[in-house]
């Protein structure tokens, strides 16, 4: 009896397991489908397989819109918020999670309070920043609001990874004759090393995917991303799906392969960062 129940309960797990699967894996197989698919086809019928393989034009076409130069200006843009975030995080986490003093808690709760602000509702704000600064339409400056954007996030993320390391570890190198940067650089960021991957992975993905500040204060072309090329795939009275499910497949294939090779150090990241003491 007890077996039975058993394998009925594993029945509906992977049952469950299954259909959460096809609903995640389907619209990304229906979108590479339609991507060597006309508009005709696509309106006609849903297909998981596509009607030619060599139907290749739309991929062709989003290639003639300077796709190299979006992909550069969004992977560049991405490094240099990336290295902006790890320097203002890692510090702060470790500050916040390994030393005990009187304002850290309110420290934290602000980190927290960041996270629930909406990003667009300093949109405009930011814009009038950048105008006054003479920002508009340069490259860099945008990454750091992108590094505003994911500071409280990350730094909350690493605290509570950073709180589940053994704190006599920390406290041996110090009567080793160690001092703070060294306990820093030489033993808490070795052992968060899978932390600060799922922090840097996460960050990547909220920065490659940005779309609305890299509309309004990178306006001039050259400076387009991947997300403004993907938009510019819809016309103003006619829409080319088949191309705009070309341009999406070009613009996610860099995230699926951080995953693919990163995927065990996030998992890790994440177990680690939930346990304490």
């Amino acid at each position: 009896m007890k077996r039975k129940k058993i394998k009925i309960s594993a029945i509906i797990k992977y049952t469950l397991l299954g259909a959460y699967a096809f609903v995640t894996i389907f619209p990304m197989i229906w979108t590479f489908t339609n991507s060597f698919r006309t508009n005709d086809q696509i309106f006609s019928k849903v297909a998981v397989l596509p009607e030619s393989f060599s139907y290749v034009i739309n991929y062709e076409k989003i290639l003639k819109e300077n796709i190299l130069g979006a992909y550069w200006n969004s992977f560049s843009l991405t490094a240099v918020t990336m290295v902006l975030l790890l320097i203002c995080v890692v510090p702060a986490a470790y500050l916040l999670s390994q030393y005990r003093f009187k304002m850290a808690k309110w420290i934290q709760s602000l980190f927290i309070i960041g996270i629930i602000i909406p990003r667009l509702a300093i949109l405009i704000t930011s814009f009038q920043n950048f105008s006054a600064f003479g920002f508009l339409n340069h490259k860099y400056p945008i990454t750091l609001c992108y590094a505003a954007f994911e500071i409280p996030m990350a730094t909350f993320l690493l605290i509570g990874f950073m709180q589940s390391l053994p704190g006599e570890i920390s406290e041996s190198a110090i009567i080793d004759g160690c001092n703070s940067f060294q306990v820093l650089t030489e033993i808490i960021i070795p052992m968060s090393r899978n932390g600060i991957v799922t922090v840097m992975i996460l960050a990547f993905v909220s920065i490659w995917n940005e779309y609305a500040y890299a509309m309004v204060l990178l306006s001039n072309k050259k400076f387009h991303t991947l997300p403004k090329l993907l938009a510019s795939a819809k016309g103003e009275f006619f829409t080319d799906y088949g191309l705009q499910c070309a341009a999406v497949i070009i613009a996610v294939v860099p995230i699926i392969i951080v995953y693919i090779f990163l995927q065990r150090k996030i998992v890790d990241g994440m177990v680690a960062g939930a346990v304490k003491g």
